[in-house]
């Protein structure tokens, strides 16, 4: 078996560069493994694989995993643009160049609209040659998206830092652990999985009748998903309507997971104050629909978006939001970042929304998603252009959470279909609506703060952004409030 260097001429491997391990067909001869990006080794394998070079083949592979999860993913030369498209043939060659896996996309957009993706360094020439092509004007943005991750980086380690150094209250109850004042709330750094866990446990001993923290599954890694619910009984039992809101099914969408703290936040902390909310309305909050993607984003690799299922064939993880059986359908390899899985529901954590959803469907009035970024409310369907029954209903309420982000000096929201704002896909909201026929299903793209695009939002972004969010949850949780129960058989 022969070692090289990678060959800059396999640019057109299904494997994503930034991948841990894949194996790619590089001739009709053999096998190339590509361990850790552009700094790996090609293992290439000619003539008859035996069961021995199997063996070994294996072996290189499990040896390079281990070594790449051992290091912080890089993103060296990585270029980010802003795309402005203008008609259908533009807009559908980068969709092409989405499901293909050779574009990541930061930000969506809509004819006469702007996206934001990612081009990696060894496919630089082609996508300027797409440009060309197609005549898609373009603004390159940031010449190297390492220099982002790094400056967030910092921004997280002077947050430790400034935290540690912070004089100590003293905690209502034995809580402190490493010097840390685990009881002081803040929105000015994005909460690490242990951080979110912790809150919603104390939360739930400092306000029992209120609060109540359930395990709703596991992760492919045995990690906990944890839903909390908010009721002024202290427990659901479905006698009023239900506002269902998921947040981190995309592991790197980091403002999603603290605009659903925040509103956590608020609905708790503030119940006094935010009275309206719980008077006839109960909440079922997941924070971290993606529990371990999301440790993956912040330990490992920034940009990752899936979980973390590695039984796939060539790559791990699934898009979770593809993975929801109603109207799924293959979507690729396992390799691109929108991968639908292997079938149907098929990962753990879909299944544990799914049966959570199952359990509450008859009280569930209000379901929201959230996702960033691009300033969109969008509902069902997002599988096909067909309009849904009560679509003028959707677009009104929609409209009027979009106004009350700009009263507060927030930023204009679109509003509208999913397929027809961005691109025929399928979600968790069209399941919710057309399984369960839950009539309210919002999927939330919140802002990209000041920059205008991509999940590296600056830390003094994060609490705007989700005071911003939490403006439309109080339009949406008050017209749950007054929906009609039907009665338990």
């Amino acid at each position: 078996m022969q070692l090289v260097k990678c060959d800059t001429s396999y640019r057109r491997c299904l494997a994503r560069p930034h991948r841990h391990v894949c194996i790619c067909t590089a001739s009709l001869s053999g096998l190339n493994l590509y361990a850790c990006g552009q700094t790996a080794t090609v293992s290439v394998v000619s003539g008859t694989l035996h069961t021995m070079k199997l063996l070994t083949l294996v072996v290189l592979l499990f040896s390079a995993s281990i070594v790449c999860r051992a290091e912080q993913q890089k993103f060296d030369n990585y270029k980010l643009y802003t795309l402005y498209v203008e008609d259908d043939e533009q807009a559908e060659e980068l969709h092409n160049w989405y499901v293909n896996g050779n574009l990541d996309f930061w930000s969506y957009g809509t004819l006469n609209d702007s996206v934001t993706v990612m081009v990696n360094p060894e496919l630089q020439e082609y996508f300027e040659a797409m440009l060309d092509d197609v005549q898609l004007e373009s603004e390159l943005v940031e010449e190297n998206v390492q220099s982002l991750l790094e400056h967030e980086q910092e921004q997280r380690g002077i947050h430790t830092l400034s935290k540690r150094r912070r004089p100590q209250k003293l905690p209502q109850k034995p809580t402190s652990i490493d010097g840390v004042d685990e009881d002081a709330v803040d929105f000015d750094h994005f909460w690490t999985l242990d951080e979110i866990y912790h809150y919603m446990n104390r939360l739930e001993k400092t306000y029992p009748n209120l609060v109540r923290v359930m395990t709703i599954g596991k992760t492919f890694e045995n990690r906990s998903i944890l839903a909390i619910t908010v009721s002024k009984d202290g427990r659901i039992n479905q006698t009023r309507p239900v506002v269902l809101v998921d947040a981190g099914v995309h592991a790197r969408e980091w403002a999603s997971h603290m605009s659903a703290l925040y509103l956590i936040h608020q609905l708790v902390e503030f119940a006094d104050k935010n009275e309206d909310l719980l008077y006839n309305t109960d909440w079922i909050i997941i924070p971290v629909a993606n529990p371990d993607g999301y440790v993956y984003s912040y330990e490992t690799n920034r940009l990752w978006r899936k979980n973390r299922n590695a039984d796939n064939v060539l790559c791990t993880g699934t898009d979770l939001n593809r993975n929801f059986p109603y109207r799924w359908s293959y979507t690729s390899h396992s390799c691109t970042d929108g991968y639908a899985g292997k079938s149907p529901g098929s990962e753990k954590e879909t299944q544990a929304l799914m049966l959570l959803m199952a359990e509450f469907a008859n009280s569930i009035k209000m379901y929201l998603s959230v996702h960033s970024c691009g300033d969109y409310i969008l509902y069902p369907y997002g599988f096909a252009y067909k309009p849904v029954p009560n679509a003028e209903d959707l677009y009104a309420l929609g409209l009027q959470a979009a106004e009350a982000v700009q009263k507060i000096g927030g930023p204009e929201y679109l509003v509208g279909q999913a397929s027809g704002l961005l691109y025929l896909a399928t979600g968790s909201d069209d399941f919710m609506y057309g399984a369960y026929g839950v009539e309210y299903a919002y999927t939330l793209e919140l802002s990209c703060g000041d920059r205008g695009y991509g999940f590296i939002i600056e830390s003094n972004q994060i609490e705007t952004i989700a005071k911003e969010t939490f403006e439309m949850f109080k339009v949406f949780g008050m017209h749950a409030s007054i929906q009609k129960m039907s009665k338990r058989p």
